[in-house]
């Protein structure tokens, strides 16, 4: 190559970082503030919380739930406030009622199956 050295090209810079939720005590702390009715604020760096309207969980929300962020922009980190009606708490009571019927249903097929080929 003449001397001339071969330069690989580099990545580009990640420019954010990306948004984490809060770790559980930090969302504990946030949601003991608000029931205080006082003001959110974050709790690692200080700054007030901003409401956003929509929730980055959204997929994730039973039926008819909606949700909203509480969000420190400094830290990319948020907090998501979900608001249940009757009808999505029903949808998340049956939800674990049917996990539990399944996981306690396992060991019983096993045990049958063990006693049928003995």
């Amino acid at each position: 190559m003449n001397g001339m050295t071969r330069t690989l090209p580099r990545p580009a810079p990640r420019t954010r970082a990306p948004w984490r939720a809060f770790e559980a005590r930090h969302a504990r702390r946030i949601d003991s503030e608000m029931r205080e009715g006082r003001s959110p604020r974050c709790p690692c760096c200080g700054d007030p919380l901003q409401a956003q309207p929509g929730t980055r969980m959204s997929r994730y929300l039973p039926l008819d739930a909606s949700g909203y962020d509480l969000e420190c922009r400094g830290c990319r980190r948020f907090r998501c406030i979900v608001r249940h009606t009757l009808r999505s708490l029903r949808l998340v009571r049956m939800r674990r009622l049917v996990a539990a019927v399944r996981a306690a249903g396992e060991p019983l097929r096993q045990g049958r199956e063990t006693e049928a080929a003995a």
